[in-house]
């Protein structure tokens, strides 16, 4: 296939691979070790796969105009793991309605790219074991929700003495998979079972691999140059039958989501932004939950701020969702005192100037793949009224949004 780093023409637009699968070429990326992602936005139906030739590049700081297409992917904390860009040397599209992948951009030739090294395999398929087996899911012991709750308990002593008005706890469940698990049958599954949520699997070198349907945007920038940031706190299952604009929330959801609410206005008002639009407080339906949730959008042209995608980028994250308020006293807690690494559970990642567009998301309801086996992740927001019980109950809720559609696959 020759030098893989090496230069080639251009594919025309729209040329489509009749004898190749989505899922076939991004085989091709695991067996040779290629950073890549796939991923499906909110309410498109229109599956992306971002492959990078040269196996993705690690970055210091993202500045959205000078880092160029592609697909970022950053950890929680970068003191711990470093941040990951994959370039867009190859973008390809499958539409839901024809099913065939469509290359829009391409660095490799049309004949190096039929050759691309398993390409025909399925990820983890061997002629003499299933694709799927059972499924087996450690059940949470008594000593880890006893920790869990002290853990809430001791966050909410913390509150009470005003170290922080707010932190988040996460906690992790570790389940075990067939030997040839296929996390494409899984994203697929994701993709249709999660309409409004941000799908996507990636595997990096030195990172691993990660799947997850994260229903929460940290910021949107249009082709037009509009921004989009979103407020989204609160949690609940979604009850069988009832219109989510029917649910009741709690004074504590109420009070959790304003101050999502307000972590962004305070980042507005640390650049001089006055210019905003503010949309909600609205129930919002995503899977088997439902949140409170506020959009803020604004004009970059009309307000004369270009950079503020990536100005805003740095100054939200780690937001008041998934780390606390203030945010410095609150991500120490919790580094802390969590007994286990975030890793790029509630970082971010998304298409960055993809078709003139970028889409990045808080890494939630994700899972790291490893063989054999796969760790998934949730957190609650604590603050002074919060019950641990409840915020338990919240991390099982919120981790069943993988875990239901693995169960399913058989």
């Amino acid at each position: 296939m020759g030098n893989l780093s090496a230069e080639f023409a251009n594919i025309v637009d729209s040329q489509v691979t009749d004898h190749l699968s989505l899922e076939e070429i991004c085989a091709g990326c695991l067996e040779k070790g290629l950073a890549c992602a796939v991923y499906q936005l909110p309410k498109s139906g229109t599956k992306h796969l971002i492959i990078d030739l040269s196996s993705g590049g690690k970055i210091d700081r993202l500045d959205l105009d000078e880092i160029g297409e592609g697909f970022i992917f950053h950890p929680f904390s970068k003191e711990d793991h470093p941040a990951a860009f994959i370039n867009k040397d190859i973008h390809i599209v499958e539409n839901e309605t024809s099913r065939k992948p469509e290359i829009l951009y391409s660095r490799l030739g049309a004949q190096d790219l039929k050759e691309f090294p398993g390409v025909g395999k399925r990820p983890g398929a061997n002629k003499d074991a299933p694709v799927h087996g059972r499924i087996s899911i450690k059940s949470s012991t008594e000593s880890q929700k006893d920790s869990f709750i002290s853990l809430v308990d001791r966050t909410i002593l913390e509150i009470e003495k005003e170290s922080f008005q707010k932190a988040v706890i996460a906690r992790i469940k570790d389940i075990d998979l067939p030997d040839r698990f296929n996390p494409f049958d899984l994203f697929h599954a994701l993709s249709d079972r999660y309409r409004n949520a941000f799908v996507y699997f990636t595997y990096i070198p030195g990172i691993g691999s990660w799947i997850g349907a994260t229903p929460e945007p940290l910021i949107r920038i249009d082709r037009a140059r509009k921004f989009k940031t979103v407020a989204l706190a609160a949690t609940q299952a979604k009850q069988p039958g009832q219109d989510p604009e029917d649910t009741t929330w709690s004074q504590k959801d109420i009070e959790e989501q304003a101050m999502v609410s307000r972590y962004i206005i305070n980042c507005f008002k640390k650049i001089r932004l006055r210019e905003f639009e503010e949309i909600g407080p609205k129930t919002y339906l995503s899977g088997n939950l439902v949140h409170l949730r506020t959009e803020y959008r604004v004009d970059m042209d009309q307000v004369g701020f270009p950079q503020l995608g990536t100005v805003m980028l740095e100054l939200l994250h780690p937001t008041s969702a998934v780390c606390g308020m203030p945010k410095e006293p609150s991500m120490k807690f919790i580094e802390i005192h969590e007994d286990f690494d975030r890793e790029y559970f509630s970082g971010f990642l998304g298409p960055v100037n993809i078709r003139e567009e970028t889409d990045i998301f808080v890494n939630l309801r994700c899972m790291k793949i490893a063989p054999g086996k796969a760790r998934l992740y949730a957190g609650a927001g604590i603050i002074s009224n919060s019950t641990p019980e409840k915020e338990w109950n919240e991390t099982e809720i919120k981790m069943e949004t993988i875990l239901r559609v693995l169960k399913a696959l058989r």
